[in-house]
Parts: structure tokens; sequence; C-alpha cells
């Protein structure tokens, strides 16, 4: 007789899932040098404060984690030239980051469109739309959970 799923099952599956999906981003975000944890950055600098410049603690919000690790993923970011940490004029303790040209030139081409494309259809291949719907608001509830319990 199958036991009811549990919490703890779920969450185990969700730690498992982060563990392979960031491993196959790696593996698919390797032709253009960066890494998972790089490339979520760049999606919430890109998407989430689009045209600003926001602070390493405005970011590290977005991005989920603390200031510390967004300065060691913005400083990896900046070697490569695709994010400027930048002085805030009007306050020279906050940080600034800029992303920088080289990212439209890298990720906004016809072929690395096709290419993410791809990358994500192969994550969701097995979902339909009301799949994909249903984990969109499921992950949109858990994730408000977990932002309003740090605000705490």
């Amino acid at each position: 007789m199958d036991r009811p799923t549990t919490e703890d099952d779920v969450l185990g599956a969700l730690f498992v899932l982060t563990q392979h999906l960031t491993r196959y981003a790696d593996d698919a975000l390797a032709r253009y040098g960066v890494t998972a944890r790089q490339w979520l950055l760049l999606a919430v600098l890109v998407r989430g404060f689009p045209g600003e410049r926001p602070t390493l603690t405005q970011a590290a919000r977005a991005y989920g984690t603390s200031r510390q690790n967004v300065t060691q993923v913005a400083r990896q970011l900046a070697a490569r030239g695709l994010v400027a940490l930048e002085p805030d004029p009007a306050d020279r303790r906050a940080t600034r980051l800029a992303v920088t040209p080289l990212v439209a030139r890298t990720f906004d081409t016809p072929d690395a469109a096709a290419h993410q494309r791809a990358v994500v259809a192969t994550v969701f291949a097995d979902l339909g739309d009301d799949d994909l719907a249903t984990l969109d608001r499921l992950v949109g509830r858990c994730l408000g959970t977990l932002r309003a319990a740090a605000d705490r």
C-alpha cells in the first residue's frame, strides 16, 4: 500500500531537483562561460531591474541569498566583463551592479536564444500547459512564504 506524500518528501525532492537542475544548467551554460549561479544573477539583474543599477543588497534580496554571496558571484561576473561593480554616488558605502553590453552580445543572439529555449524545453518536456501553470503558482506561493519568513 502506498503511503501519502509528506511535506518532507516534497522538500527532499525539491532539494534533489535543485541539484539536478544546477548540474544540467551548468553544463548547458558552459558554452557562455558562466555557471548557473552566475546566470541566475544576470537574469535577476536584467529581468528584475531592467535599465536599473541595483545595490548589492537589493540584488541579494531578489536573488534570495546574502549580500556576501551576491558580491562573490558579481565579482566573478565582473572578471568576465559581464557586470560592473560601481560605487553609489549618493552613498559611498553602497555598491551598485550594472550589466554590461557584453551580456546582450552573449545571450541575446538568435543562436543563444534558440539554445536557451531548447534547454528550458528539455526541463519542462513532460509538463503540459496546465501543469506548468500549476507549478508556477505553487512555486510562487512557496517563494512568497519564504520571503515573508525572511523579512520577520
